[in-house]
């Protein structure tokens, strides 16, 4: 699948929903987001090359400010909108029932008529299982066929899930999250597989909740994941240093690194602001010298 919208290609950085979507009832990173400056996001990232937004029910309010902000900004045919189901917090489960409800609730809040991507969200092994067999993933194919849907997707960090959903055949596009970057790198045989397989991929927390922004990683609150866990805080400092003692950006370098993979179409970022936007986009057009680039991939073992 080649994500595209109305023919022009996905740009390489989206806009993710769950920072704008952060309210006082669901509060995403650092805290509640007004749909004033919810909506000033969208429209900057859409009038500045971004042409994805990815959303999700789950984030608080992020469907209500992204519906908002796209009857602003009209051109629904330029952009692909993407939501999940699943986790809907009323409609919750992976049934036909529950993922009918669920869609048709994104498409009245989005105000739209049409959904580009709907994920299945976090569910797991027995959800994905059941989902399979007992009538979930046929209403999605059904909605796929009816339009009201264009492709399927699959939101989860489980990379077994995504194979086995790419597998099935039924897969246009997976969203793994937190697993390629410059800190980890577990992803790249799903996204090898991904590739072979002409999925597309949509890749998520690509900054490791903070990390790898550029910002100094001892002053890092990370919220949503334990990923000490799973990532070295001592390396991202290591990484940190050496490119403020290179003067170059972390965060373009780490941008550079993930969208070098051929499997990656386009990189979901969780700005909540104008200036997270700006951020992301001016990392992505920072022009990283060769040399520079390899020096910092074998120093820590990513070459």
């Amino acid at each position: 699948m080649l994500l595209s919208a109305n023919r022009t290609p996905i740009f390489p950085i989206s806009l993710g929903g769950a920072g704008i979507g952060s309210c006082k009832k669901n509060v995403f990173f650092q805290g509640p987001v007004s749909e004033k400056q919810a909506i000033e996001t969208v429209l900057f990232a859409l009038e500045n090359g971004i042409n994805l937004l990815d959303t999700s029910p789950f984030y608080g309010n992020s469907e209500k400010k992204i519906g908002a902000a796209l009857k602003e900004y009209g051109k629904r045919s330029s952009l692909i909108l993407s939501t999940k189901a699943g986790t809907h917090p009323i409609y919750k489960g992976y049934s036909e029932d529950s993922i009918r409800r669920s869609i048709d609730n994104s498409l009245w809040t989005l105000e739209t008529d049409y959904l580009d991507i709907v994920h299945i969200h976090d569910p797991s092994d027995t959800d994905f299982k059941s989902m399979m067999n007992n009538g979930g993933m046929e209403t999605l194919l059904r909605l796929k066929e009816e339009k009201l849907i264009l492709n399927i997707g699959l939101g989860v960090r489980s990379h077994d899930l995504h194979l086995q959903f790419i597998s099935s055949g039924y897969a246009d596009v997976i969203l793994p999250y937190l697993d390629y970057n410059v800190l980890c790198t577990k992803a790249d045989a799903l996204l090898n597989t991904s590739h072979k397989k002409h999925v597309a991929v949509m890749l998520g927390s690509a900054l490791c909740m903070g990390l790898l922004s550029g910002k100094n990683p001892a002053h890092t609150s990370i919220r949503h994941y334990d990923i000490e866990k799973d990532v070295s805080v001592e390396k991202a400092m290591q990484m940190y240093e050496w490119c403020n003692k290179n003067e170059v950006s972390l965060m373009a370098l780490n941008y550079k690194f993930i969208l070098d993979h051929p499997a990656v179409n386009t990189i979901v970022i969780g700005a909540s602001s104008k200036e997270e936007v700006r951020e992301s986009l001016n990392a992505h057009k920072e022009n990283i010298n060769p040399a520079i680039m390899t020096s910092f991939l074998k120093k820590f073992g990513l070459s």
